[in-house]
C-alpha cells in the first residue's frame, strides 16, 4: 500500500500525494483543494494513460483560474451545485446572504473561495484501511461565504487493489446551531487520457429514469419535481449511447450538452448503489460509478475554455471530459421536501461515499 509526496508547489506550501496499488495503478492527490490531479492506469494494450483533466503544478494551476475555472479534480463545498435565490437563504432561522457567482442571484460551488480553493491537512491512514489511503481534513469557520456555523471536513482517498478508488466525506457542525453542506468530487473524465479529444465516443449507462425539472426561464435551477428522461435527449436509461449520438440537440447559448441532476433514489442510502457506467472502445477502459447519495449531476464540460491546456500539453475545450458527480439534492435548502438531506446540526454527522471503478476490457 505505497504512499508517497512531493511537493506541488515551488514553496512547499502544496503538497500532491501519489496513491498506488499492486496493479500500478497511481492516483495523486493535492492538498489544495482536495483535488484529484491524476488517474494513471493501463489500457487494454497496458498502455499507461492518464485519465482526468488538470495541471502540472500548483502555479500552472493559479494561472489557469484567470483563463477560467471548470473545478478540476476539486472537493466542491460547503455546498454543490448551484443556490438560488441565494440572497435569502433561511438558515439557522435567520436570513443568509450567500455569494452570487452566476446572474440572476445564483450561488456555485460555494462561493468565491470554496472548499476548491483552500489547503486541506493531510494524514497518512493507509495502515487502518489496508490500502493507500489519505485523509484531508479542512474547517470552515463561521460566515465563511455566507455560511453560518463552523464545520470540520475530512475527505478521504483510498484506491483498491481492484482500481477503485474510494472517496468518503464526512463533516460535523462544531460551532453553530445550523448549517447546510452538501460537497462532491469534481473529477473530469476522459477515458482515451485525451487521445480523442471530446467524449463524444465514451458510451454511457445510467439507471436513473428521472432528472430534476428546471424552471422554463432559469433551466439550470430545479424546481424540486422530477421529470421522466425516457425517450429523450436526457435517456441513458433505456440503452447505453455515445454522448455524442445527441449532445448536438442542445441549444448552444444556453446548454450545449449535459449538465442534469439524475435523481437514482429520494434520499441517501446506507449501502452503494451502481449509479453510472461509462467506457471507451478506443482505450477498453470503463469506469463504473458508486454511491449512496441520491442524486449524480453527469456534466460534460459544455464550457470548458479552449484557451486551457493543461499536463502533456493536452488543450481543453467543450465536452473534452465528463465530470460525474455524487450528491444530494441540487438547491435543496429551498426545496422543502429536500431540505432535511442538507441540514447540519450539533451532534449530527454528514457522511457521504463514493467509488469510482475502473477495469479494462482485452
Amino acid at each position: 500500500m505505497p504512499l508517497t509526496k512531493h511537493a506541488f508547489s515551488t514553496d512547499g506550501s502544496v503538497d500532491e500525494y501519489i496513491l498506488s496499488n499492486s496493479r500500478g495503478t497511481s492516483v495523486y492527490v493535492t492538498t489544495w483543494g482536495a483535488r484529484l490531479t491524476r488517474f494513471i492506469i493501463a489500457d487494454k494494450n497496458s498502455k499507461l494513460r492518464d485519465i482526468v483533466a488538470g495541471f502540472e503544478t500548483y502555479e500552472q494551476w493559479q494561472d489557469s483560474l484567470l483563463i477560467d475555472d471548470p473545478y478540476f479534480g476539486a472537493t466542491i463545498g460547503r455546498v454543490a451545485g448551484r443556490i438560488h435565490p441565494c440572497d435569502s437563504v433561511t438558515i439557522a432561522g435567520h436570513q443568509c446572504v450567500l455569494p452570487e457567482i452566476q446572474p440572476n442571484k445564483v450561488c456555485l460551488h460555494g462561493g468565491h473561495q470554496g472548499f476548491d480553493k483552500k489547503i486541506f491537512t493531510a494524514t497518512d491512514v493507509s495502515a487502518e484501511h489496508g490500502v493507500a489511503a489519505i485523509k484531508m481534513v479542512y474547517v470552515s469557520p463561521d460566515g465563511e461565504e455566507g455560511f453560518p456555523g463552523e464545520i470540520e471536513l475530512s475527505v478521504t482517498y483510498s484506491l483498491g487493489d481492484d482500481d477503485s478508488l474510494a472517496i468518503t466525506y464526512h463533516g460535523e457542525l462544531t460551532k453553530g446551531t445550523e448549517s447546510i453542506f452538501n460537497p462532491t468530487n469534481h473529477t473530469y473524465w476522459n477515458l482515451t487520457g485525451f487521445e480523442e479529444p471530446t467524449v463524444h465516443n465514451h458510451i454511457c449507462s445510467l439507471p436513473a429514469t428521472h432528472v430534476m425539472a428546471t424552471h422554463s426561464d432559469h433551466p439550470m435551477i430545479p424546481t424540486g419535481q422530477l421529470q421522466s428522461v425516457i425517450g429523450t435527449t436526457l435517456d441513458f436509461a433505456s440503452q447505453p449511447r455515445k454522448y455524442g449520438d445527441r449532445i448536438g440537440e442542445f441549444d448552444k447559448e444556453i446548454m450545449r450538452g449535459y449538465d442534469h441532476a439524475y435523481v437514482t433514489s429520494t434520499m441517501p442510502t446506507d449501502h452503494l448503489r451502481l449509479v453510472a457506467c461509462v467506457w471507451s472502445e478506443l482505450s477498453g477502459i470503463r469506469l463504473t460509478v458508486m454511491t449512496d447519495q441520491p442524486v449524480l449531476v453527469m456534466y460534460t464540460g459544455n464550457w470548458i475554455s479552449d484557451k486551457l491546456v493543461g499536463k502533456y500539453g493536452v488543450r481543453y475545450g467543450n465536452h473534452s471530459a465528463v465530470a460525474l458527480e455524487t450528491q444530494r439534492f441540487t438547491n435543496a435548502v429551498n426545496i422543502p421536501e429536500y431540505r432535511d438531506q442538507v441540514l447540519l446540526h450539533p451532534g449530527g454527522a454528514f457522511v457521504h461515499k463514493v467509488v469510482f471503478k475502473l477495469d479494462t476490457a482485452k
